[in-house]
């Protein structure tokens, strides 16, 4: 039996000295977090297509939200504020880039808007919107978590090959480096994150 490859991990729920969550990205689309205080599996999902990042929000915080990214340009968020005990957690998804998604980088001073990076040269900028209320009661009296929206507030071509990498300066808002594959490390400068 061939075994899944893992392409992406992530840390979050770090918000205790005990308290750790694992979220792991696969090839065949299967997203898996573990509670490592608990030693346990805590959900899966599977999004039919190669996982090529995962992210938190913050990883310094109770869990909030994940972004994962596939290789078939889609952009998926979860709120993992409710977590159902059948249907797991609430999402979303959009197509992003009409190419691969490689990654998704939050901004370190606002953590509802977060960069995807398109296989195509292009990255987008977006705002989660949060629903009135991020949880219902069912008919039995079970929570289950309410995806909120997507704002896109910008879109930019801004290389002719895929953009691997992006980091965010944790102080200097909207100052950040990128990487593709076309061999260069570019810097940016994102303007007008403050009006979010």
């Amino acid at each position: 039996k061939i075994l899944p490859e893992c392409w992406d991990v992530a840390f979050g729920n770090a918000f205790s000295v005990e308290d750790r969550n694992v979220v792991a990205g696969y090839d065949n689309g299967d997203v898996k977090m573990f509670d490592l205080k608990m030693n346990l599996l805590k959900w899966e999902t599977n999004l039919k297509n190669g996982i090529c990042s995962v992210e938190f929000d913050r990883k310094d915080v109770p869990m909030n939200k994940l972004v994962v990214t596939t290789l078939e340009s889609k952009i998926h968020v979860f709120d993992l504020k409710t977590l159902h005990p059948e249907l797991g957690f609430t999402g979303l998804s959009e197509v992003a880039h009409n190419s691969t998604v490689w990654g998704a980088k939050h901004l370190p001073q606002n953590r509802d808007i977060f960069l995807s990076l398109g296989g195509n040269g292009s990255v987008n900028l977006y705002k989660y919107n949060y629903p009135s209320k991020r949880s219902l009661t069912d008919d039995n009296g079970v929570e289950r978590g309410v995806a909120g929206t997507l704002t896109i507030l910008n879109t930019s071509e801004i290389t002719s090959q895929p953009i691997m990498n992006w980091d965010w300066h944790p102080d200097k808002l909207g100052l950040a480096t990128m990487v593709a594959l076309d061999q260069s490390v570019k810097v940016y400068i994102v303007t007008r994150l403050n009006l979010y």
